[in-house]
């Protein structure tokens, strides 16, 4: 599933890093100049996507997060911790859902 997100969202011309677990993800988040919108899933290897998801919103309180609820490993439990303002992108899903669900954040889909 990353590499079908990582295809769609660098052929409609954005610029897109790939993290391979939390502590890359925040690290990432941390140094980059500009971040229009962070993508996390329940696959996130290292802290609870969850806890990610919180951490990154205290030091980045206006960082705009897409949650992907992934077949099996995302619970009602779990999505429902989420910030009121972080939208579910529940897999499986088509490229344009996903571009809709980009589009939310990033209107003219290039960044």
């Amino acid at each position: 599933m990353v590499r079908f997100v990582l295809q769609i969202l660098r052929k409609d011309g954005n610029a897109v890093f790939h993290a391979y677990d939390s502590h890359s993800a925040v690290q990432l988040a941390f140094s980059l100049d500009r971040c229009d919108l962070l993508i996390s899933n329940s696959r996130v290897e290292g802290v609870p996507e969850i806890d990610l998801i919180h951490q990154l919103r205290r030091r980045l309180p206006t960082l705009p997060i897409l949650y992907m609820a992934n077949i099996g490993r995302s619970t009602p439990e779990l999505e429902a911790q989420l910030p009121p303002d972080v939208p579910i992108l529940r897999e499986p899903f088509t490229a344009e859902e996903l571009r809709a669900a980009v589009r939310q954040f990033i209107p003219d889909g290039r960044h």
